[in-house]
């Protein structure tokens, strides 16, 4: 009997937690509610947040190097011709973190 009840808490706590991990994901929450769809500064890192189920499109994330060693995230518009670009060139690189420096590159030739 307390066997029972032991595995019956157990598989109740199991139950809530993967319930409670779910509602996290719920769709129309996006890193990226506003956007901008240009920028001026020197990109020292950027993120791509593909499509997942608590949102449905992919977003784009840049650090600008700001005076004094300060950075900033910039939420950048995903249908412009920057975020594209970074797009390709994140496919291009096979979405290989350690070679993100190529995507910069780039970026910085083209201005």
């Amino acid at each position: 009997m307390m066997t029972f009840a032991l595995l019956l808490l157990l598989l109740l706590v199991s139950g809530l937690s993967v319930n409670l991990n779910q509602a996290q994901d719920f769709p129309g929450r996006c890193s990226c509610p506003n956007s901008i769809k240009f920028l001026k500064g020197n990109i020292s890192d950027f993120q791509v947040l593909e499509k997942r189920p608590a949102c449905d499109q992919t977003e784009l994330i840049i650090t600008l190097d700001k005076p004094g060693n300060a950075t900033e995230k910039v939420c950048v518009n995903p249908l412009g011709r920057l975020a594209k670009a970074f797009f390709r060139c994140w496919e291009r690189i096979n979405k290989d973190e350690k070679r993100k420096t190529e995507c910069i590159e780039r970026k910085r030739r083209a201005e």
